[in-house]
Formats: C-alpha cells, structure tokens, sequence
C-alpha cells in the first residue's frame, strides 16, 4: 500500500564507469537444462530477448530458454493462474503493481538470489540500481523478489503538425494542466482533428495506471487500510478530471472512436488519428518503428499536472522474477543476471531503461530523444499504490470509470459504489 518516491535518475548520480557486468557463471558440465521463461506480447522487447536468448545459449550449450511470449489481453490472467497452481514458466516478466497486488501477498515468488547474481548479499545487488527502483519488486519487510527489466515515466506525446494546423505553437502552447490540454484540445477539433487527447480504454491494467497517474496528482488513494477511499474529495477529483476530459462540452475527443487493442496501445497516436497521449519511454520507440512518418511530427513534453506547482508523474516498472515452484531457481537467476547485465540493448533496442547506476550518462541514454523530460519525470515520479486482491481492485475501477465515461452515471455515485465494492474486497 506504498507510494514510493523515486529519486532523480538524471541527476549525476554516478557515471557509466560505475557499471560492470556482474553475473554469476552458469555449472559447467552435461547436465541439460531448461528454463522456461514468459512476456507479454512487445515486438521490439521480444527481439532483445530473442538476441540475448541465442547469445545466452550459445555461451551455455547445456542450457535451453524455452522462451514464449503470450498475448497482452490474456497475459495477466494465464501468468497468474499458472503460477498460482503450481505450474507456470521459471522466469516471469509482470509489471510491480501485479507483483505487489497478488504475487508477493499470494507467495508465488523466490527471494533473489544474490550469490546466483554474483553479489555477497541483497544489499550488494540493490546497490547497483537507482535509489527506489527495485521497490517495486519488493514486500514490506524491504525483501527483493525481482530485477528491473524496464522502468518507466511518465509524460505527453504531441503531434506537432496537428498544433500547426490550429494555430498552436507547440512551444508556447500552455500544457501544464488538463484544462490546458482541454482547451488545446477544442482548438485542434476546430482545425479537424477530433481526437485531440483521450486516455486508453483496453483492460483494467490500463484503466488502473491511468486513473492512479491522476491520483497521485490529486492527492488520492485507492484504498486506507482495508476502507475504500475511492469516494474521497481527492479521488472524486481524478475522476472528474477523467470524465471532463471524456465526456462533455470539454471533450477532448470520443472514447467511442478511440482503438482498443492492446498489443499496440498507442496505435491512435501512431497512426497520426490521435494529437496527444500520455506516453511511455517504450512507446515512442514503437512509434518510431511502425510509423516513422508520423514519430517525426512526434514531440515529448512533461505530463499536464494537477498542481503544477507540485508535480508528480507515475513510474512503473517490469521486473524479471521467479517462480517459486521452479525447480531450477538458481539457474534462473544467472540467467536473469545475464540479462541484467545488457542495458545498453534494451535502452537502443526498446527504449526500455533499465535503471542501473549511471544509466542515464551512457551513450545510448544520451541518444534518446526528449531524454531531459524523461529525466524529469522520473525525478518526480513514484509507483501506485497497491492493495490486496489487486487484480479483483483493477476490476472495481474499470467499472467506475466506465460507468461514468460509458454510461453516464455521475461521478460521486460511481465513485461511492466503486469505494463500496473496494471496501468489499478488502475486508473479504
């Protein structure tokens, strides 16, 4: 039920000299092993871990990752069923709030294994990261569970060429607030582009992140304890600001027209229907590969605030882990090691950071593009809260959104009756 802060990534906290290559060897000799291992679907993703894969086998002939990707829309439910009756992959990649929400509470995970990473103890390994990254991987009692595969802020793709055709200089163009980016929003619908800025209607993951980015700004919380709090002034406030931006004479575009699969997320942006998004690292390198035309008009400014005053943006990360019925643990964990110990691959591969101590000095940092805004939303940024029967919680808040956004029920009613079942849950 953490909201953990995390430190400035781009602030000098180290240089790249600091990185080393830290894994552990795999046994030498006959015996053959395999590890299975699974991700969600990430075309660029799925083509780092393909090369390191093939790399990683050839270096241990004895070894075999029996690799296997699953789409994003059952991903979750098939992940945690399987682990949760004893079967399931070795190694599973899933984002911190399903490990915080269900994995560690439900003891589907093994501790890391620092001698398997090729450090005297958990401390030596937590070192080698960014103050806060590994939180969410971890339980209360600070118990690390996973390393970081990516780690990502937050913050607001514009289509530049969209702005021009309104009128709108995307350097003065006020965007600090959500009122900012409504009124922008009625300027770009006027010069023919409708779908100026909507939020990504797909499964309760996505509903969930995107109304806690708007509640760690509002001041909110899902859940005190185990009473719902979803109906308090604070959280009413993030969903408000949802249903201004959906619904209304301040709609930003139609939440009706906006696509809905998951494997491509971005796909309004990309496809140049869409003028503005709440974007991810990962996902303008998507863009820039499916869609090069249109990543060229592509621009990254900070994520519209609250109070701007007090900014906050929303971290999340994916994490390497594993299962804890494996029956080949250590292995796993040199081979997540291994993985560890190639950054540079998945920064120039996927736009995946992987917040190792210096990352950001590095030269392939240094070549993303917008690479100070991202610096600045994670100095600012700070992963959701979680609770109990999370996934069960996710459920709760696509429903209220839904119902607002859908079905025309008001804000505080909807929040009450979510506030309600969240109540419902937690006290089982």
């Amino acid at each position: 039920m953490r909201k953990t802060k995390v430190l400035a990534v781009a602030a000098g906290i180290a240089t790249a000299a600091s990185l080393v290559a830290c894994s552990a060897s795999a046994p030498s000799g006959d015996e053959k092993i395999t590890i299975s291992f699974w991700t969600h679907t990430h075309p660029p993703m799925i083509e780092v871990f393909e090369a390191l894969i093939d790399e990683y086998e050839e270096a241990n002939p004895n070894i075999t990752i029996d690799y296997q990707t699953i789409p994003n829309g059952d991903f979750n439910t098939k992940m945690l069923t399987s682990l949760s009756n004893g079967s399931g992959p070795d190694i599973i990649n899933m984002d911190d709030a399903a490990i915080r929400g269900e994995y560690l509470p439900k003891g589907l995970l093994a501790p890391i294994d620092p001698e398997a990473l090729g450090a005297a103890d958990a401390a030596e390994v937590a070192a080698r990261y960014v103050d806060g990254a590994l939180a969410g991987a971890s339980d209360e009692d600070g118990t690390i569970y996973g390393l970081p595969s990516e780690f990502n802020g937050s913050a607001l793709a514009i289509n530049t060429a969209h702005f021009a055709d309104a009128g709108l200089d995307p350097a003065t163009t006020p965007l600090e607030t959500w009122d900012d980016v409504s009124a922008a929003a009625q300027k770009l619908a006027a010069a023919g582009h409708p779908q100026a800025f909507s939020f990504l209607y797909l499964h309760s993951l996505w509903y969930a992140q995107q109304y806690q980015t708007l509640l760690h700004q509002t001041g909110g919380v899902i859940a005190d304890g185990d009473e719902g709090a979803l109906d308090s002034p604070e959280a009413i406030a993030a969903l408000q600001t949802w249903a201004d931006l959906a619904t209304g004479p301040t709609a930003a575009a139609d939440p009706n027209a906006t696509s809905r699969e998951a494997t491509t997320p971005f796909q309004d942006l990309a496809t140049g229907t869409q003028s503005m998004a709440i974007v991810y690292p990962w996902a303008m390198q998507q863009i820039s590969e499916t869609n090069p035309e249109t990543y060229a008009n592509l621009q990254v400014v900070p994520l519209p605030q609250a109070n701007p005053s007090e900014p906050t943006s929303r971290v999340y990360a994916y994490y390497l882990a594993v299962n804890k019925a494996s029956k080949q643990q250590a292995e796993a964990w040199r081979f997540i090691q291994f993985l560890a110990d190639h950054p540079t691959e998945f920064l120039e591969g996927t736009d995946f950071v992987q917040p190792v101590v210096g990352w950001e000095t590095t030269p392939a940092a240094q070549e993303i593009p917008f690479i100070d805004v991202w610096g600045e939303a994670y100095s600012v940024g700070r992963f959701d809260q979680v609770t109990p029967h999370y996934a069960e919680v996710q459920d709760v808040i696509q429903k209220m959104v839904n119902d607002v956004v859908f079905d025309g029920k008001s804000v505080k009613d909807a929040a009450a009756e979510a506030s309600a079942s969240v109540t419902r849950i937690l006290q089982g």
